[in-house]
């Protein structure tokens, strides 16, 4: 019954009007929105239809102005923002310039330079490739999870599983479950990543930059900062990551993602850290729109994927729902 109220809820919000009373409401607010990956081109340009249509483009350079004391956005602003640095973004970066929608896309720099591919990658790429039906898997803590991975849906539903509880580990903990999963699983782990989960090169980089695509720092090894140790080893992920794009590009990088980016993932310590960098803007995984004022540090994100429903993603963009982190695979 309730899920029937729900259905109908939302039927009555894009029929009777009430979503374009929504953005209307939030027009002076901005969206920012929060993508990975990009399987389904089509889905995207429907997206970028609706966008151009509803809502004004902006570049995080804007925001960062806007922010910082500078000139207004438009009413009904929304910023693109991708984050990781997977290869699949040269699918969707020419949908996005022939609906000329800027995009900030946010990299980590030990995974772009191949020292290392992304460990919740690793995790999900375990549980698919498990080659047996079923899995204990006993964590730090000593308790044990079990998995029935008798199909492809539950291999796949397994491995978000560990994923989410291997994001709450510390990075010593987390290491070494990720050791041990190979075994647990009768896998090897590609010292590469597949290409599924490829990333960009910095030739890549380089042209996609003088293009017009804004580039962040998004950590060099994608940790859980709030987990670290200490503030050097903040600053090594955090100021490292920066430093090392800015000399590839030869240009300053002003914005940062936090990796995970839910509050408990971040901390006061890293978003100190941030400031102290001299970027100028940073973005959590947390739902929701921005006003003027707000942090510039701690700004609030929209989950788009192309294969989100389609009046799922209108009711997010207008502010009437939001939408929460998704992992970072290219599973969509």
């Amino acid at each position: 019954m309730r899920g029937l109220l729900k259905s109908g809820a939302r039927t009555a919000l894009h029929s009777g009007g009430g979503l374009a009373l929504a953005q209307w409401y939030n027009r002076r607010r901005l969206r920012i929105l929060m993508y990975h990956c990009f399987s389904d081109p089509a889905a995207l340009a429907r997206q970028c239809v609706y966008i151009r249509a509803h809502y004004q483009p902006v570049s995080m350079s804007e925001v960062a102005q806007w922010l910082h004391g500078g000139h207004a956005l438009p009413h009904h602003a929304v910023a693109v923002t991708v984050d990781d640095g997977y290869k699949n973004f040269e699918v969707a970066f020419p949908i996005f310039a022939e609906y000329g929608i800027p995009a900030t896309v946010f990299l980590v720099t030990d995974f772009i330079d191949g020292r290392l591919w992304l460990w919740f990658n690793q995790v999900q790429y375990c549980f698919q490739q498990a080659r047996v039906p079923h899995a204990a898997i006993e964590m730090p803590d000593g308790s044990v999870l079990r998995f029935d991975l008798g199909s492809a849906a539950f291999r796949h539903a397994a491995g978000q599983q560990m994923a989410d509880v291997a994001a709450t580990l510390s990075e010593a903990d987390r290491s070494s479950l990720l050791a041990n999963l190979p075994a647990c699983l009768h896998v090897e782990i590609p010292e590469s990543a597949p290409a599924d989960y490829a990333p960009l090169s910095w030739e890549d980089i380089r042209r996609l930059a003088a293009s017009g695509v804004e580039f962040g720092a998004h950590t060099k090894t994608h940790p859980i900062l709030s987990s670290l140790r200490n503030a050097e080893e903040l600053r090594n992920e955090i100021s490292g990551s920066q430093a090392r794009i800015e000399f590839m590009l030869d240009k300053p990088v002003q914005h940062f993602c936090y990796p995970n980016g839910k509050w408990r993932d971040i901390g006061p310590m890293a978003v100190e850290t941030v400031r102290a960098s001299g970027m100028r803007t940073a973005v959590t995984a947390e739902p929701g729109l921005n006003r003027a004022g707000q942090d510039a540090w701690l700004l609030h994100r929209i989950g788009a994927e192309p294969t989100h429903e389609e009046r799922y993603f209108q009711r997010c963009l207008a502010g009437v729902s939001g939408s929460s982190k998704m992992r970072h695979s290219p599973r969509n």
